[in-house]
């Protein structure tokens, strides 16, 4: 009795990771119509997020005084100093 708790456990472990795998319709056949289109250029419906995520210069939306920030999404902003992040302007390019 003490052996099939543990196996139970296995199996449902196993069963739970055979299932991660991609998604039954994004599967493409090699010789569709859609790979010879020109598929190698990937359109995004949202701009490229920054990948740079280094403290800099930020100017607040609400006009107070430029702070140091590390962006965190979007105009957000959190100061280095501590607070609520802040919406803003990056000085950088």
């Amino acid at each position: 009795m003490k052996s099939i708790v543990p196996a139970g456990i296995v199996i449902l472990a196993l069963g739970g990771c055979a299932s991660l795998g991609p998604l039954p319709g994004s599967a493409r056949s090699p010789g569709s119509a859609r790979d010879s289109a020109g598929s190698s250029t990937a359109v995004s419906a949202y701009p490229a997020q920054d990948q740079n995520t280094s403290p800099r210069l930020i100017i607040p939306a609400d006009g107070s005084a430029p702070v140091i920030g590390i962006p965190i999404g979007g105009d957000l902003y959190l100061p280095v100093t501590g607070g609520p992040p802040v919406t803003a302007v990056g000085t950088s390019p």
